[in-house]
């Protein structure tokens, strides 16, 4: 499935914030700029309405207008909008990244599992760790922000639950950590942060694209059928593909990491066809069955 997804970066190289209102307006102006592509998926920055002010999470008593704010804006733009910001229920506030619909309506939320020290001092409180990914038309989306590119589990965790894509609503841009974890979980990342490193990292770990001092957000069309593989014991299948399928497929080698990806070029072709008609195992399914025997030999006399 193809989907087209833009991500912002807050510019903090270039512009001077001195109020929340200042955040929100570059938002929204943002925001007018990338429908003129039309996408399917935005991503904003972690609390993107304090981003870059001496706000304090505890201090925050109101927090359901800018889940108003964020509901419009996905409505108006028939957009599914991903962002984090803060979220008070009951006594406990969370950094949490929220997802909306088109339609404006809330449809999942992600609690940062890993707030930092200086933010739990500042009254944020630690998400539960079992936390899903979020159904979309696009499949399910997994969710991330910021400090929680630190443990892998968690990432690796959403990828189980069915997650392709992951947006990373961050502060800091996460550098090589998210190529790593894109990598080992064949996943794509869309990593929304406030300086000019916001961009797009397909599911081998490379970047597609990236902000920079001449563009505040960028975009792309990704195919989310993009299948991941081993070449032990597949030598074969990539030239049996083409002879089927011509230059109806994609096929990319990636030798330092004995992988190979194929990506359907055509709506009438599907990944998971592939996958049955060239009897195809995927890099993370070869990784688990290898992890599997190793075991059972391990207790095996």
């Amino acid at each position: 499935m193809k989907v087209k997804i833009a991500t912002v970066s807050l510019a903090f190289e270039c512009r001077r914030v001195e109020s929340v209102e200042d955040n929100l307006n570059f938002i929204e102006n943002v925001l007018e700029d990338i429908s003129t592509v039309r996408p399917d998926i935005v991503a904003l920055p972690e609390i993107f309405p304090y981003a870059g002010l001496q706000i304090k999470a505890m201090d925050v008593k109101d927090t359901e207008k800018m889940k108003q704010f964020m509901s419009s804006l996905a409505r108006r733009y028939s957009i599914y909008l991903a962002g984090s910001t803060y979220d008070r229920r009951g006594e406990k506030i969370y950094n949490s990244l929220l997802i909306f619909n088109r339609k404006g309506e809330l449809i999942g939320k992600y609690d940062k599992i890993h707030p930092t020290e200086p933010e739990m001092e500042d009254g944020v409180s630690p998400g539960e760790i079992d936390q899903r990914s979020v159904e979309t038309e696009f499949g399910k989306i997994g969710c991330q922000i910021c400090f929680d590119a630190n443990w892998y589990s968690y990432w690796r965790y959403q990828v189980d639950d069915g997650a392709r894509l992951i947006i990373f609503s961050s502060a800091y841009p996460g550098g090589r950590i998210l190529n790593s974890i894109s990598m080992l979980f064949n996943v794509f990342i869309v990593a929304s942060v406030w300086r000019l490193k916001s961009g797009i990292i397909d599911n081998v770990g490379r970047w597609r694209i990236k902000t920079d001092r001449f563009s505040y957000w960028v975009w792309d069309r990704i195919e989310l059928d993009t299948g991941v593989f081993h070449w032990d014991f597949q030598q074969d299948k990539p030239l049996e593909i083409w002879k089927k399928y011509g230059d109806k497929v994609k096929i990319e080698s990636f030798e330092d990491e004995a992988l190979f990806t194929v990506e359907p070029l055509t709506e009438d072709i599907r990944l998971e066809d592939i996958i049955k008609e060239f009897n195809l195992i995927t890099y993370r399914d070869y990784i688990t069955r290898a992890e599997k025997r190793q075991d059972e030999r391990r207790k095996s006399k």
